[in-house]
């Protein structure tokens, strides 16, 4: 054969290849679709699917060509008597490599999407800061690894003979004499090759800039590959934790005296104990009206009838740390963590514990898991909180407890601890809420045992939450009421506030929307407090409750700093910012590099940057998040 035809046999060889791995891809993403359907956005048609599907292409040939690209250019410059046996094992061995690593993401990531509702983004890198231990029994008793295990042999012992079958069939080359035309068919394939790389051969390259191509945001996920998604997860990680340039590129320059404020005088007296529980997972959807009839809820919704529920509030964070962190260091959360830069040196001027102590609050921090998770227990003791108890002070972890003591054992350390005390501020984080799910809840009173036992009036959706799931929402209202109702007669004055950490990632029916995937409750509640005391129709976030509760109880010109705005006032908060979301009266918004997902109550539609309606209002967003992401690197005198 001459040189020309082994360069064009061997190409067609790595086509074989790259057309399965462009199957195994689509077939992916279709089956994501069917998986997932119920997330669709009920306005999107077929060509929303289409749509999906033919852009992914562009993403999934990128990505093939990663792995094939070496092979393709030893194909142009070896020519020894060996030929074919090095180029077969340069051929097999990228291909192995392309198909192992796009299986193994795909079917982790089908796990990954059911839990975090999108594909892999920045979030999965936080694992190096979370408890190794507790995540892996997680894994093992609440997502059966051994059959993921065994499915993803399968899948790649099939894939593999695929392959080595489409390695062995016989591809006969014309003899071309004619110069021109060779040079023309090899020109063809580097460029082919060249725009398969790039992923198109338009201007506009297969980058994530260019992936949001429907108005649905569950499609927009589906676009890009597993391992697209996981290479801008990394870089975004990156982008974050790397102190030497600002990923939100603002010139504000900031001054500490924009968040130092006067308190404009206590509404009620101060209590004797402020108790502030920021509950695991715990999300906005079980408080709706529609959910009444579960029960799951009844004890938290009692109070917050009682009373000031604002709904139009976001969590800073998307995870338990990342929010908690902020809370407690009032620092805006801006995908850097927190507890970790700040577990040293001196708490931070908005520190909720050191400013509640100048009020002559004692302050205390009760985690239902190990002060060694996330640092926790460095992070608050830097941060102002006098006394620090754990699981271990509850008796250590119990038989159901991979994370730690279950919650009403968490709320009878708390009961116990504070019993004699005077004047207490308290954080309280729970954990009961979180897999694995292996409370026996039955026991306890819980009356669902399957689907089938919910009210006939839920039965008609599908993809209802897990009973068992389910229980352990109902498990956490439960131990919540019964404590709430125990210290308050004990300790009349006591003032509580409660919120969730985050999202709780498990909506009832499969079919929540934004703001239903973004939004926690805020509930202060106690001696004096009622609906009548304070409007309710604002717009807030975890930054805003330190302010908020201060502006309640504080003597009037007490000095504090915040970056948030107190709730309590007769101000016109119309907007609040969480990490990635901005919420309004009216609105829910998801903001990503490419633009903006709105949720305007009726329905989800996606606005790319270069058409925002709503552009002020990213730009003060990401201003936000500048100013937080250099003062929590550099210090609150670095911008001055």
């Amino acid at each position: 054969m001459s040189k020309f035809q082994m360069i064009i046999k061997e190409f067609i060889r790595l086509f074989y290849i790259w057309l399965f791995a462009i199957f195994s891809f689509a077939l992916f993403r279709v089956y994501m679709i069917i998986q997932f359907y119920p997330k669709i956005d009920s306005s999107s048609g077929i060509s929303a699917m289409i749509d999906t599907l033919l852009v992914g292409f562009k993403y999934d040939t990128n990505v093939i060509l990663y792995f094939l690209i070496i092979p393709f250019i030893f194909n142009f410059i070896i020519f020894t008597h060996n030929r074919d046996m090095i180029l077969r094992i340069i051929r097999l061995f990228f291909s192995y490599i392309l198909i192992s690593i796009s299986l193994l993401l795909s079917i982790i990531g089908v796990t990954y999407f059911k839990e975090y509702n999108n594909q892999f983004n920045y979030f999965v890198f936080e694992v190096l800061y979370d408890d190794i231990s507790a995540i892996s029994q997680t894994i093992w008793l609440e997502y059966n690894p051994l059959i993921t295990l065994f499915i993803y042999i399968i899948l790649l012992f099939l894939s593999i003979k695929i392959i080595n079958r489409l390695d062995r069939v016989d591809i006969k080359v014309l003899k071309i004499d004619n110069i021109f035309i060779k040079i023309v068919i090899l020109l063809t394939t580097i460029l082919l090759t060249l725009s398969a790389l790039r992923g198109t051969i338009n201007s506009k390259p297969a980058i994530r800039k260019w992936s949001y191509v429907t108005q649905d945001n569950f499609l927009n996920k589906m676009v890009m590959n597993p391992i697209s998604h996981l290479k801008y997860a990394f870089k975004d990680y990156q982008d974050l934790q790397s102190s030497d340039i600002n990923p939100y590129k603002t010139n504000n320059s900031f001054d500490i005296k924009s968040i130092s404020k006067i308190s404009k005088g206590n509404i009620i007296e101060m209590p004797n104990h402020i108790i502030l529980v920021v509950m695991e997972s715990y999300d906005s959807w079980p408080l709706q009206d529609k959910f009444d009839n579960l029960h799951i809820s009844d004890n938290l919704k009692n109070i917050a009838k009682s009373g000031i529920y604002f709904k139009r509030f976001l969590p800073s964070a998307h995870s338990t740390m990342n929010s908690l962190a902020s809370i407690i260091s009032g620092l805006p959360y801006n995908g850097v963590n927190i507890s970790v830069l700040k577990s040293i040196n001196k708490a931070e001027p908005t520190s909720f514990f050191q400013q509640m102590e100048r009020l002559g609050y004692d302050t205390y921090f009760f985690y239902g898991g190990y002060l060694s998770w996330q640092n926790i227990g460095n992070f608050v003791k830097n941060q102002g909180a006098n006394h620090i108890y754990s699981a271990v002070h509850a008796g250590g972890k119990t038989k159901s407890g991979t994370w730690g003591v279950d919650d009403n054992e968490l709320f009878e350390l708390i009961s116990k601890s504070l019993k004699d005390k005077k004047k207490t501020f308290s954080i309280v984080m729970t954990t009961s809420y979180h897999p694995p799910f292996t409370i026996d809840v039955s026991s306890l009173g819980y009356k669902y045992k399957s689907t089938k036992d919910y009210p006939l009036e839920y039965q008609k959706n599908k993809n209802l939450i897990d009973p068992l799931t389910l229980g352990h929402l109902w498990y956490s209202d439960k131990a919540i009421g019964d404590f709430v109702k125990k210290f308050q007669n004990s300790h009349p004055t006591t003032l509580f506030s409660f919120t969730g950490d985050h999202y709780g990632r498990r909506y009832f029916n499969n079919r929540a929307n934004l703001y239903e995937l973004s939004s926690v409750p805020f509930i202060l509640y106690g001696k004096n407090i009622n609906q009548k005391l304070l409007n309710t129709q604002k717009s807030g976030s975890h930054i805003d409750i330190f302010p908020t509760i201060f502006e309640i109880i504080a003597p009037k010109n007490e000095n504090y700093y915040s970056f948030g705005t107190s709730l309590s006032l007769d101000n016109q908060k119309e907007f609040a910012y969480g990490y990635k979301r901005i919420i309004t009266l009216d609105k829910t918004i998801k903001v990503s590099n490419e633009g903006m997902t709105i949720w305007d109550n009726n329905h989800t539609y996606f606005q790319p940057n270069d058409k925002l309606k709503f552009k002020e209002l990213r730009d003060n967003y990401l201003d936000y998040m500048a100013i937080s992401w250099d003062i929590t690197y550099n210090g609150y005198l670095s911008n001055k």
